[in-house]
């Protein structure tokens, strides 16, 4: 694809899909010499004894023969948390999975052949400890618009108890499944979330339930700002009639752009600003630090990357850059470090800044072909190589089978959800731990404008936590204490 704006790469083929060893063989480039890498995932159960582990790789050439590589896997004596610290929500729309693999997006309910492909879809994510946004089976009747009650709990008990999910959203848009839930169907709208987050009490994970409405996204004008007023009206009834909690997400940051919009406090319930945004509001000079005043008054704030936006500010302190590699509001497209994807929890925990979320994994125009093109998102002439697309699709009139693949990227975001827990329960063991998971953070990442493109001192800093872990969680007879939750 095209070069990415302000990217420090070279244009060029970059790996992201993992392709998946089953699929049909296809010709090899034609190079004299060609190096093949592997991604290799090695998964330790939970309540491992602690120790070295050997393993061993095989390597089976189609010439015939084998091969072998030997590894080693050292297990330290304690469990990352089971549902992941960091809550995430990432767009996955079942229309959108059917468009893709053919099937009719505009059915009022997935067909029986498309069901088992959306699951595929929901559980990818999941293994990847990232949560989605809406879990198609947790919908109401297409046609009746009734909830029922036993097939929801069954799919909302899957999603949160055996995937592990750390956030799950209502399933509600502003015209479905009521015409008009703030006006003459508002009863029925606010009885309707009452009864599917009683749900969700009932195995208790009612704080893992939000709303968010994708009408309400990145509010931009004095009406927009109106209409979200609107809505944090009436989730704050809704709360009151139905004696549930029902946070409401906002992607916008607490200042508002122009002052004559009026403030948005005490409608959202999470605030989701972009990258950007933090680091205006938090780390320059003339940010009026409302994040912090936000979280101070008992509300949650996310944080959500989209495009190459880094600040008027950030691009004022430092020259208008046209290139950036490191120290900006980090940058989720292909051709930028990885650390990009990686650094973040480590901007996120000494801001308070508890989860992420992100527009789409399955995005790109209908004319371009996501396997050989990175150019997932265009914006006129401007070009955004893997904006939005996470999980590449097979489809089976072309691999043989219709399931996701994950990318590389897919990977970063994970051990970024695992650093999050490491930071985390560092910051819970005891205060020599929180104070020192900060100073070792301090040698790469100082914040969202300033980090450092320094993989090896971030894998350092992991792996001096998880030392320090093992030491922590550990009791004097060496047998592990529950570093996990519920």
């Amino acid at each position: 694809g095209a070069l990415q704006p302000q990217s420090p790469l070279p244009a060029g083929d970059y790996p992201d899909v993992l392709v998946p060893q089953d699929f049909p063989e296809t010709d090899l480039p034609r190079m004299e010499i060609l190096n093949q890498p592997f991604w290799v995932d090695v998964r330790v159960p939970h309540a491992s004894p602690a120790g070295l582990y050997q393993g061993r790789l095989e390597i089976l050439p189609a010439r015939g023969g084998k091969r072998e590589l030997n590894y080693t896997v050292e297990v330290w004596s304690f469990d990352l948390p089971v549902v992941p610290r960091m809550k995430t929500s990432f767009w996955l729309g079942w229309r959108r999975i059917a468009e893709v693999h053919g099937f009719d997006k505009n059915a009022g309910e997935p067909s029986s052949k498309l069901e088992p492909i959306i699951d595929a879809y929901e559980s990818l994510l999941a293994e990847h400890r990232l949560s989605i946004d809406q879990v198609r089976a947790s919908f109401p009747d297409a046609n009746t618009g009734r909830l029922d009650t036993a097939r929801v709990e069954k799919a909302l008990r899957r999603h949160l108890l055996h995937r592990h999910a750390s956030a799950v959203g209502v399933p509600i848009f502003p015209n479905w499944p009521f015409d008009d839930p703030l006006g003459r169907d508002r009863e029925k709208a606010q009885r309707y979330l009452g009864d599917w987050m009683k749900i969700l009490h009932r195995f208790h994970c009612g704080d893992r339930g939000y709303i968010a409405l994708g009408d309400l996204d990145e509010p931009n004008d004095a009406a927009a700002y109106e209409r979200v007023r609107q809505w944090g009206a009436f989730v704050n009834e809704t709360e009151k009639k139905q004696g549930v909690r029902l946070p409401l997400m906002i992607t916008e940051q607490p200042t508002p752009d122009k002052a004559e919009w009026g403030v948005l406090d005490g409608a959202p319930d999470i605030w989701v600003p972009h990258f950007s945004a933090v680091y205006q509001d938090m780390e320059h000079p003339s940010g009026k630090r409302n994040i912090a005043k936000r979280i101070a008054a008992g509300e949650e704030v996310w944080t959500y990357a989209a495009l190459v936006q880094l600040s008027e500010e950030w691009k004022e302190k430092h020259g208008f850059p046209e290139v950036v590699s490191q120290g900006h509001p980090p940058v989720w497209m292909i051709d930028f470090p990885a650390i990009n994807h990686r650094i973040l929890p480590w901007l996120m925990k000494p801001h308070g800044i508890t989860g992420m979320a992100y527009w789409d994994v399955l995005h790109y125009p209908k004319d371009a072909d996501p396997w050989e093109d990175a150019g997932t998102f265009r914006d006129g002439d401007m070009v955004y190589n893997g904006d939005g697309l996470y999980v590449y699709p097979a489809l089976r009139r072309r691999h043989g089978v219709d399931l996701p693949v994950a990318s590389m990227r897919l990977k970063w975001l994970r051990d970024a959800v695992d650093d999050y827990d490491f930071l985390t329960l560092a910051a819970e063991a005891d205060e020599a731990a929180r104070v020192r998971a900060l100073e070792v953070t301090r040698t790469f990442a100082r914040g969202f404008g300033d980090w450092s493109d320094d993989v090896p001192a971030l894998l350092s800093a992991r792996r001096e936590l998880g030392q320090l872990l093992a030491r922590k969680l550990s009791t004097p007879n060496g047998t592990l204490q529950s570093a996990s939750s519920p």
